[in-house]
C-alpha cells in the first residue's frame, strides 16, 4: 500500500457561513424546539435521552439501551473515552483522588453522552442578591454589557439616562448555549412573542440591529416603540426588562402564586430555571432567532501519478496458474515466479493484447500522521490506472 502526504497545494480548507433559524416555544412548563415534541422511547423517557426543547449534541445512542451503565465493558452505548499515555499522568483538579485523578499510564478516561442543553430563563427579583445563585449569571455579563453601550446608551449596566440599575430592576435573563448559537446570533434576527389565550399580546424585535428590543404590535398601543430589553448577539443572551402591562384585563401567577398582568420580565415564567411549581396555562411564549454557523470544509487532491499504484495485493491481480504454493511444517513458500495477469484487451478473440499492468481504483483512504484511518472516499465507478495514466481525485469532507 502506497502513502502519498497532502501539501499546501493540494489542500484546501474554507468555511461555508450559515444561518439555521431556530424557533422555541414555550408553553405551561414545557419547552419546544423548533416545533419538535420527544418522542417516547422504549428504553428511556425519549428516545434521544434530553427532555423536549434540548439539543442533543452528535445524536448518538439514539432509543439504545445501556447492558451494564453509560460506559463499561458489554455497554450497548457510544461513549467518549482517552487513554492515559505511558509517558505522562494527567491531573484533572476538578476529579476526587479516588476516581480519575492523576491516573496511571494506560487509564482510560471515560466520559458520557449524551451532551446536551438548550436555552435557558431566569427571573430575577430587584432584591436578590447580586452575588448570589443564580443571580450571579447576571454580574458576569455587567462588563459584556457595558463594552456594548457604544451601540446604544441601553448598553449600561447603572443608567442615569434610563433611571434604571440592572442589580436592582425586576427583569428576565434569557441564555442561548453554543451549541445552538454556534458563532453567535444573527443582528436583527431576535424576535420574542407573548400570547394569551393563543392571541398575540405584543412583539419585541431589534430592527435597527443595535440590540435594542422594541415593542411593535401590542394591544396596548401607547407602548409601541418602547425598548423592553437587549440582545447580546455574540455572547448568546437576552434581558429583558419591559416592566409595562401588555394586558390591563388577564391576570395569571407568573412568578408565584399572586396574580399579576402579563409582563416582558414574566416571558417565559413557566419554564425559568430559578423558580418552581409555575403554571400558566392561558399564556405562552415564542423565541425566534437565526443563529451565525461556520461550517469547515476540507477539499483534498489524491494524485494517482503516472508510472506508479499499478501493482495490487489482490489475489486476482495474479495468473491463477502461477498461484501455486508449498505448505508443510517448515513454512509456506511460493513460486518465485508468479505472473501478473494481462488483462489488456485485443481485438483478435481467444487472445490478449501487448502486458500492461493494469489495477482498479476503488477507494481512496485518508490516514493521519500516525497512519490511522480515518476516512474513505468510495468511487461510485472503479477507474481503470495504466502505467501511463495519472489521476487527480477530487475529495470534500466536512469537518
Amino acid at each position: 500500500m502506497s502513502f502519498y502526504k497532502f501539501d499546501k497545494k493540494s489542500s484546501l480548507l474554507n468555511y461555508l457561513n450559515a444561518l439555521p433559524e431556530y424557533s422555541l416555544f414555550i408553553y405551561d412548563g414545557k419547552k419546544y424546539l423548533n416545533n419538535f415534541d420527544s418522542v417516547s422511547g422504549a428504553y428511556s423517557d425519549t428516545i434521544t435521552g434530553t427532555p423536549s426543547g434540548f439539543v442533543n449534541l452528535y445524536e448518538l445512542n439514539i432509543n439504545r439501551p445501556a447492558s451494564n451503565g453509560v460506559a463499561g465493558t458489554g455497554s450497548n452505548v457510544v461513549y467518549p473515552f482517552m487513554r492515559q499515555s505511558e509517558k505522562d499522568y494527567l491531573t484533572l483538579s476538578s476529579l476526587t483522588s479516588g476516581s480519575q485523578k492523576n491516573t496511571t499510564p494506560g487509564t482510560d478516561i471515560t466520559g458520557s453522552y449524551p451532551l446536551s442543553s438548550s436555552v435557558i430563563n431566569y427571573y430575577f427579583a430587584a432584591g436578590d442578591p447580586l452575588t448570589s445563585s443564580p443571580k450571579n449569571k447576571l454580574s458576569a455579563l455587567k462588563n459584556t454589557i457595558n463594552y456594548y453601550s457604544f451601540d446604544s446608551n441601553h448598553f449600561q449596566f447603572s443608567s442615569s439616562v434610563h433611571a434604571r440599575s440592572l442589580s436592582s430592576s425586576n427583569l428576565s435573563l434569557i441564555t442561548i448555549p453554543s451549541i445552538i448559537t454556534g458563532g453567535g446570533l444573527k443582528r436583527g434576527s431576535v424576535s420574542l412573542k407573548y400570547y394569551v389565550s393563543g392571541a398575540l399580546q405584543a412583539e419585541l424585535t431589534d430592527s435597527s440591529r443595535r440590540g435594542e428590543l422594541v415593542q411593535v404590535s401590542g394591544t396596548i398601543a401607547a407602548n409601541d416603540g418602547r425598548v423592553a430589553g437587549i440582545v447580546l448577539y455574540n455572547e448568546g443572551a437576552i434581558i429583558l426588562t419591559g416592566a409595562w402591562d401588555l394586558n390591563a384585563s388577564h391576570q395569571e401567577g407568573y412568578i408565584d402564586v399572586a396574580p399579576d398582568n402579563p409582563k416582558w420580565i414574566y416571558f417565559g415564567s413557566s419554564t425559568a430555571d430559578n423558580l418552581s411549581s409555575i403554571s400558566t396555562p392561558s399564556s405562552s411564549y415564542e423565541l425566534t432567532f437565526k443563529a451565525k454557523e461556520e461550517i469547515p470544509n476540507l477539499t483534498l487532491h489524491a494524485i494517482a501519478p503516472r508510472g506508479e499504484l499499478n501493482y495490487s495485493n489482490n489475489p486476482t491481480f495474479l495468473s491463477a496458474s502461477s498461484l501455486n504454493a508449498i505448505t508443510g511444517s517448515r513454512g509456506y513458500f511460493e513460486d518465485a515466479g508468479r505472473t501478473i495477469k494481462n488483462i489488456v484487451s485485443s481485438s483478435f478473440t481467444q487472445t490478449t493484447g501487448s502486458f500492461e499492468k493494469i489495477t482498479y481504483i476503488t477507494k481512496i483512504g485518508i490516514y493521519d500522521e500516525y497512519k490511522n484511518l480515518i476516512a474513505v472516499a468510495n468511487l461510485a465507478n472503479p477507474v481503470r490506472k495504466r502505467e501511463k495514466d495519472s489521476f487527480t481525485f477530487k475529495l470534500k469532507m466536512d469537518l
